[in-house]
C-alpha cells in the first residue's frame, strides 16, 4: 500500500531542483548522498528539519527515484514537500 501513497509524487510536489541543483552530484542518489551532500546544502538555506522518505530504489545501482523530501524552518507552521530523482 505504501506504493500507492507515492504513486504520483512528481505531480503533487515541486522538484527539489528549485532549491538545490542536486543533478550536479555525479554519484548515486543513495542515503549517503542525502545525509552528506544534500542535507548540508538544505540546512545552509535555513531549513532545520530535513527528512527523506518514500520513492523507489533502482536495482542496478541502489539509487533512489521519486524520493520525497520534507523541509521545515524554525517557527514554520507547515513543512514544505519536494521530490527528487
Amino acid at each position: 500500500m505504501a506504493y500507492g501513497a507515492f504513486a504520483e509524487t512528481k505531480s503533487r510536489y515541486r522538484d527539489l531542483e528549485a532549491l538545490v541543483d542536486y543533478r550536479e552530484y555525479e554519484g548515486e542518489w543513495t542515503a549517503w548522498f542525502e545525509e552528506n551532500w544534500l542535507k548540508p546544502r538544505l540546512k545552509a538555506l535555513g531549513y532545520t528539519h530535513v527528512r527523506f522518505f518514500g520513492g523507489k530504489t533502482c536495482e542496478y545501482d541502489g539509487s533512489f527515484r521519486e524520493r520525497v523530501c520534507e523541509l521545515g524552518k524554525p517557527g514554520g507552521a507547515r513543512p514544505e514537500f519536494f521530490v527528487y530523482g
